[in-house]
């Protein structure tokens, strides 16, 4: 998917792309932080909320951050798809006693480091961050009160960023070969799609070219020219093996030329942003201007790109947990 300034959709947008690119009709809340107690493992998982203030219920996304980050990962991702009619729960994934939760290059370290030390087993734990959350659907308007009546728990989406979408395709389906050969299998049945934005490929913490068989639920990936593998030893479409080498039926792959592995999520913190779906006659001039200099220098456009997961994502969750057409 390529910003073109002769034929891109944003700069004549159909009616469709204008919705999927704008903010939604819905006014977002956010509940900072409450707690979900999993008596299997004595944990309590920090989860993050953003949902529409309009009457429910809604079909709830599930979003499980990178190595190191947080549930302040991805806000302005998360409010799109909340003004788009979702409930966006973010859990924060630890290990062990819980620590200060922050951003920081230690935690990336420990989370990168984890897997490489203890082996596939490692993702038991974040899996089963996702899975408590999908056990408290049903009652979480009890424990979050603002959330009563908002979510609707037979449509459940999960998706993931880095780590996350390693977690989110492990959820899905995707199984890995332990250490002592045995294969290893995390999936739940209750999402009914799944999106995994700059995942891993097979790797030498489990995956397979044959992990992705059994992922046969509707998922969408999304890679880019400029995020290669960690090694850079292998193409960027590494990052697109859940697309092409799972079984075929409702996958869906956006592969954007600039792209690096924070493109797809948009900025960081937490800063209000004008809706792009109603910029003015300046900003469209410069978003023009951006997405011709693209043609030369792809990752100059990095605005377009945000603009294009925006829509591409709002548009797979409507189709699957909408079961719009």
């Amino acid at each position: 998917m390529a910003p073109d300034a002769e034929t891109s959709p944003i700069d004549r947008p159909d009616a469709l792309t204008q919705t999927y690119l704008g903010f939604g009709p819905h006014e977002v809340r956010v509940i900072v932080e409450f707690e979900i107690h999993d008596p299997a493992r004595e944990k309590e998982i920090p989860v993050k909320a953003y949902y529409p203030l309009a009457e429910g219920p809604f079909p709830v996304i599930i979003f499980s951050h990178g190595a190191g980050d947080s549930n302040e990962s991805s806000p302005h991702l998360m409010r799109h798809w909340a003004s788009q009619g979702y409930v966006v729960l973010l859990p924060t994934h630890y290990f062990g006693e819980r620590p200060l939760i922050e951003r920081s290059l230690g935690r990336l370290a420990r989370e990168l480091l984890r897997p490489a030390r203890q082996g596939p087993s490692a993702w038991f734990e974040r899996t089963g961050d996702l899975r408590t959350v999908i056990d408290s659907l049903p009652t979480l308007g009890s424990i979050a009160p603002a959330l009563d009546r908002k979510i609707d728990p037979s449509r459940i989406g999960v998706g993931g960023h880095s780590f996350g979408a390693y977690t989110t395709m492990l959820l899905g389906g995707a199984t890995l070969k332990d250490k002592d050969g045995s294969v290893l299998r995390f999936d739940d049945p209750r999402p009914k799609s799944f999106m995994m934005i700059s995942g891993p490929g097979h790797d030498s913490w489990g995956l397979t070219e044959s992990s992705y068989d059994a992922m046969t639920r509707p998922l969408m990936v999304f890679a880019g020219s400029h995020d290669p593998p960690p090694t850079f030893a292998s193409d960027p479409m590494w990052r697109a093996e859940a697309y092409t080498c799972g079984p075929a039926g409702d996958k869906y792959l956006a592969f954007i030329r600039g792209a690096n592995h924070m493109s797809y999520v948009g900025p960081i913190f937490d800063l209000p942003l004008r809706d792009p779906g109603k910029r003015g006659p300046v900003a469209q001039a410069l978003r023009r201007s951006m997405r011709w200099l693209a043609a030369f220098a792809p990752g100059l456009d990095q605005v377009g790109i945000f603009d294009y997961s925006r829509i591409a994502s709002t548009a797979f969750w409507d189709a699957h947990l909408k079961e719009d057409p």
